[in-house]
């Protein structure tokens, strides 16, 4: 065997390994995308009966001079819709692998938990389908674990998950919003220099759009509160 040949067989090896790494992506790439699919097929139904309750929740009472108004559903009704999508929201969580469509089930039975004021199930929910991913709904799972943190006197631990976000440039929509939550745990944490330092760049951002002004606004707020402690001596 000439050295060519040895070469071009050394050459073919090589690329078949990666034509085989290759199909192994593919592979998993279309089995994920396979169990994806499944996964959020099982959770339309849930997902909906949650929406129509919030709906139905927060309708506005029915007028009663429009005769041809439907009736409110009763508290009792609304009751027993809750503890049925509870359940299943629960059910999901707990028998299906880790999803989006998992992930957006947690989201909402964490809801219902905090409404509940269990904040423990909520963040042990929440912290059991967090992943590394850096799409829309772990970044909104993420969050949600920082503010039960935060809620829960753990400040250092939700500054510190918070921080994941800020790095991630896929939801810098996020990040002002993520950084005003960092200064209020900065300031319970009696770090009231890293509060102001965040607070006042983001007060004096240009309002780039409804998102970014209303989070400009709330910074502004926030750093005279802050201020104003300061000067007070509290």
């Amino acid at each position: 065997m000439t050295i060519i040949q040895k070469q071009w067989k050394l050459i073919l090896g090589v690329f078949g390994v990666i034509l085989l790494v290759g199909a192994g992506i593919m592979i998993r790439t279309v089995m994920a995308t396979t169990k994806e699919q499944k996964a959020q097929e099982k959770f339309f139904m849930i997902e909906k009966k949650y929406t129509d309750y919030k709906e139905k929740k927060n309708a506005p009472p029915p007028d009663l001079k429009n005769t041809k108004a439907a009736p409110a559903t009763t508290p009792e009704a609304l009751a027993l819709e809750l503890t049925e999508v509870k359940g299943q929201l629960e059910k999901f969580v707990t028998e299906n692998p880790v999803s989006k469509a998992t992930q957006m089930a947690a989201l909402y039975f964490s809801e219902i938990l905090k409404e509940e004021k269990n904040k423990e199930l909520a963040l042990s929910t929440l912290q059991k389908v967090q992943t590394q991913d850096t799409g829309l709904v772990n970044t909104l799972v993420q969050q949600q674990i920082g503010q039960l943190l935060a809620d829960s006197n753990k400040c250092q631990d939700a500054i510190d998950i918070w921080q994941k976000i800020v790095a991630r440039k896929e939801a810098s929509f996020l990040h002002n919003e993520v950084k005003i939550q960092q200064a209020l745990c900065y300031q319970q944490l009696n770090n009231s220099q890293k509060a102001e330092e965040l607070l006042t760049n983001i007060a004096n951002q240009k309002p780039d759009g409804q998102i970014n002004s209303t989070t400009t606004k709330d910074a502004a707020k926030y750093l005279r509160l802050l201020q104003m402690k300061k000067v007070s001596g509290i």
